[in-house]
């Protein structure tokens, strides 16, 4: 029976290995004690010791604060009256959507001391979904890691979403990626060479999540559930806002490695969760968490599971090009489901193993 015991745990052991033992978790999750319960878009510093969000102010007006991640030193930046939404915190600015002077939604940048607040990009399209939307349907935009661009969801001239690039300071704005389906919500991978984003796949209405590298875009979700707010974390973890089944009514944090495995429910209490939230590093998360009265609680938690420092590639940046992510020709997509391969390979080659193994044991057992 020894023998048979020492198959049995190699077999745990190969599928442990298979099935990604090293994946992220959130562990020491506390709920700031602050007043404000109506709020939203929280985000958390590059650094991880602050975090941003939208709430009312005394006067109901929608504004930026800022809070210490430890729930003191709240502090108001914003002060103009329009609504405000879609938070993005950069290495050096934070990103926030409101509408600009032509009544349209617009990207503003401001310091995180609350100065040198202005809209970033001058041209007559919308760069985000209306202010009613509560939670909107296009995520906030998305600093790249090195902070001297973001990528962003705009309307092109046929008013589809697309994925747009633009300059920290306002200029070169170009098309990330032609293709016939809608993109929206797009986030910087922390190496700053891949975006994931959500889309539809061949034919099928339905929001999936997708990885773009370079001009090859690749479908990562296949369960045909809605879902939206993709944020990437380390060791190749995407985090994202979705619902457990189709018959779900609250959304949750669902989490997935970037080739397809290990699909899972990130943090497992709360009524609803949103707006899913790294430090730069990938060791602190942040998210809102709502309770069945619709009471928000700013959320936060130590990522464990990281297997070495989560470095982000820094580039030069140029007007043309600002990372290593290359904006392509404009070519028509033919969507490709890649599948997930090694993940197939894997799992054959620990079952044959398995198989092999447990098969010698009970045969020397039975020869006994």
């Amino acid at each position: 029976m020894n023998k048979l015991a020492s198959a049995c745990i190699c077999a745990i052991v190969l599928l442990i290995l298979a099935g990604g033992v090293n994946a992220i978790s959130v562990e020491n999750v506390k709920k700031l004690d602050i007043p404000e319960t109506d709020l939203w878009d929280i985000v958390l510093s590059p650094d991880g010791t602050q975090l941003a969000y939208i709430a009312y102010d005394d006067v109901r007006l929608q504004q930026v604060f800022v809070i210490n991640i430890d729930g003191t030193g709240r502090k108001k930046l914003t002060e103009n009256p329009n609504k405000k939404w879609e938070l993005a915190w950069g290495k050096e600015k934070i990103a926030y959507v409101s509408y600009g002077k032509d009544g349209l939604e617009k990207i503003f940048v401001i310091n995180p001391d609350g100065t040198g607040d202005t809209q970033l990009i001058d041209d007559n399209t919308r760069q985000g979904n209306m202010g009613s939307d509560k939670p909107p349907a296009w995520a906030a935009p998305s600093w790249s890691p090195d902070g001297k661009s973001l990528v962003y969801t705009s309307l092109d001239e046929k008013a589809n979403p697309k994925m747009y690039r633009v300059n920290a300071d306002g200029t070169g704005k170009s098309l990330i990626h032609e293709s016939e389906f809608r993109q929206w919500s797009p986030a910087f991978s922390p190496d700053g060479n891949k975006l994931v984003y959500v889309s539809y796949p061949e034919a099928k209405f339905k929001e999936e999540i997708f990885i773009l590298e370079g001009n090859v875009r690749r479908q990562l979700t296949f369960d045909e559930i809605k879902k939206n707010y993709p944020v990437w974390g380390p060791e190749g973890t995407i985090v994202f806002v979705s619902y457990e089944s189709v018959m779900s009514s609250g959304e949750k944090l669902f989490a997935v490695q970037q080739d397809g495995t290990n699909w899972r429910l990130f943090v497992n209490t709360d009524y609803k969760q949103r707006s899913p939230s790294f430090s730069l590093d990938g060791r602190k998360f942040a998210y809102a968490a709502i309770d069945v009265s619709g009471n928000v609680k700013i959320a936060v938690g130590d990522v464990t599971g990281i297997t070495g420092t989560s470095t982000p590639v820094i580039t030069t940046a140029t007007p043309e090009s600002t990372s290593t992510l290359k904006t392509p020709a404009i070519t028509k997509e033919t969507p490709e489901d890649n599948g997930n391969v090694l993940w197939t390979v894997l799992m054959v080659l620990a079952a044959a193993v398995v198989l092999l193994v447990v098969a010698m044991a009970l045969k020397d057992h039975f020869k006994k």
